[in-house]
């Protein structure tokens, strides 16, 4: 056998192991990328008060009424100020109409706010608080006009950092916009879950 013909068809035959390799990377990459999918699919995320999420319960032009939330922790008027923002971020929503009685709406949204803590995150070089996070906790129940729950979030919570300073009239402002800030969040979060 001539030299010409002995070196191709080592040619030849080494080229279906070299489609083969290709292949199998070409298989890894897809796996791979598959695999991210996944992961990022399943890790829940999703944008908050922008997806219809129906849920069990439909609220589709449905009037929702809201009660001021039970405070069940010592910092003192902090459910008006959650209250408040999830009645903001409600109003907001095309899909429901908020209303003030409980005669006029089809479902109520009843709430307890069961958590209120800081968390101390960083010292400054003297030692003295510098930054906190502020954790509020609710259980929160969708009932319908017969006073039957037909959903409950329990527990739901969210929190904010903040900055502190020697001043403290400063710290008790700054935590209370702390409190904002995380009510809003819970706000969008539910919005999100309801609609």
């Amino acid at each position: 056998m001539p030299a010409s013909q002995a070196g191709s068809r080592g040619f030849e035959s080494r080229r279906p192991l070299q489609d083969f390799v290709s292949q199998e990377k070409i298989l890894n990459i897809k796996l791979a990328s598959l695999f991210v999918v996944l992961v990022i699919l399943g890790c829940g995320y999703s944008l908050s008060g922008r997806t219809h999420n129906p849920g069990p319960v439909d609220l589709q032009g449905k009037r929702i009424a809201v009660h001021i939330f039970e405070n069940l922790t010592t910092e003192p008027d902090i459910e008006y100020i959650i209250t408040r923002e999830i009645v903001a971020e409600l109003i907001r929503a095309p899909r429901v109409k908020v209303v003030r009685s409980d005669n006029e709406a089809d479902y109520v949204l009843q709430g307890k706010v069961t958590g209120y803590s800081k968390e101390l995150l960083a010292l400054d070089y003297q030692g003295r608080a510098q930054y906190y996070r502020l954790i509020i906790t609710l259980r929160l129940k969708l009932v319908d006009a017969s006073g039957k729950a037909v959903m409950k979030w329990d527990p739901i919570s969210e929190d904010a950092e903040y900055h502190t300073t020697l001043d403290v009239q400063i710290n008790k402002e700054r935590e209370r916009e702390a409190l904002r800030r995380a009510s809003q969040e819970l706000a969008q979060l539910l919005a999100g879950m309801l609609l």
